[in-house]
């Protein structure tokens, strides 16, 4: 669906109205007695912004047709998407998602609009490393079948994933670098090796922004596992600010 950049005030009267999608959105969350405030941090296209602690939202509104665009988001992770043509009804699971907290199943019964994302489903029921490792396998996979490249960082994710100690963390890519995380939400924890390629099958290891060493894929995946943090256990639900918290 095409997002809509310039509105159409005919189409749309209620932001006209106030002024803004932000201020539109803002007066519907003071009309459901909502304590929430609407924001806005963007502005090359219609764009609004709620947020408390962890959870937040966006809103977008439909180039072609009265339809308000969002989606729900909880420690980095999409957890969900919706969409209606009131605004009111959307402020109301704006709202029930960050102020009251609602889950994935509670969304579901109340609002027919929320359809949630798979790595949600998955991180409400405590496999979000193993869905991300098989996201990632999937992804850098099509991408080497499409186009084969010397920098893919997909021989470093097949030998990471043989190795208990890798495989327990939670895994992300940034560009052509293997990332891992002790925590599964976002801001990840900063604290663990990574890896980048560097070309004709060898790759580099690193230890916050000191080198390890080089070597092939299953060498530099035994120099992250030598360079792990002590007492470096299973990636745990939460943020590395969480991890703050609790130390």
């Amino acid at each position: 669906m095409e997002l809509g950049s310039e509105i159409d005030f005919d189409l749309y009267p209620e932001i006209a109205a106030a002024g803004s999608l932000s201020n539109a959105l803002d007066h519907a969350l003071s009309q459901i007695g909502s304590s929430l405030r609407a924001t806005v941090t963007v502005n090359v296209i219609a764009y609004a912004r709620a947020v408390k602690g962890s959870r937040f939202c966006q809103m977008y509104i439909a180039l072609h047709e009265h339809l308000f665009i969002f989606d729900f988001w909880l420690m980095g992770v999409g957890y969900g998407k919706g969409s209606c043509s009131s605004l009111n009804e959307a402020a109301q699971a704006i709202h029930f998602w960050i102020i009251e907290q609602a889950n994935i199943a509670q969304m579901q019964a109340r609002f027919s609009f929320f359809t949630p994302e798979d790595q949600a489903i998955a991180h409400a029921a405590g496999r979000a490393v193993e869905y991300k490792w098989g996201s990632l396998l999937k992804m850098w996979r099509t991408r080497a079948d499409a186009k084969p490249d010397a920098m893919s960082p997909l021989p470093l994710i097949e030998a990471a994933i043989k190795q208990p100690e890798l495989a327990q963390l939670f895994p992300f890519t940034s560009m052509n670098t293997l990332h891992f995380s002790r925590t599964t939400g976002y801001p990840f924890t900063n604290d663990c090796p990574f890896a980048v390629p560097i070309g004709n099958g060898r790759f580099r290891a690193y230890k916050t922004s000191i080198e390890v060493g080089e070597g092939n894929a299953e060498e530099v995946v035994a120099m992250l596992v030598a360079n792990l943090p002590p007492n470096c256990g299973p990636a745990v639900d939460g943020t590395a600010d969480d991890l703050k918290t609790e130390q």
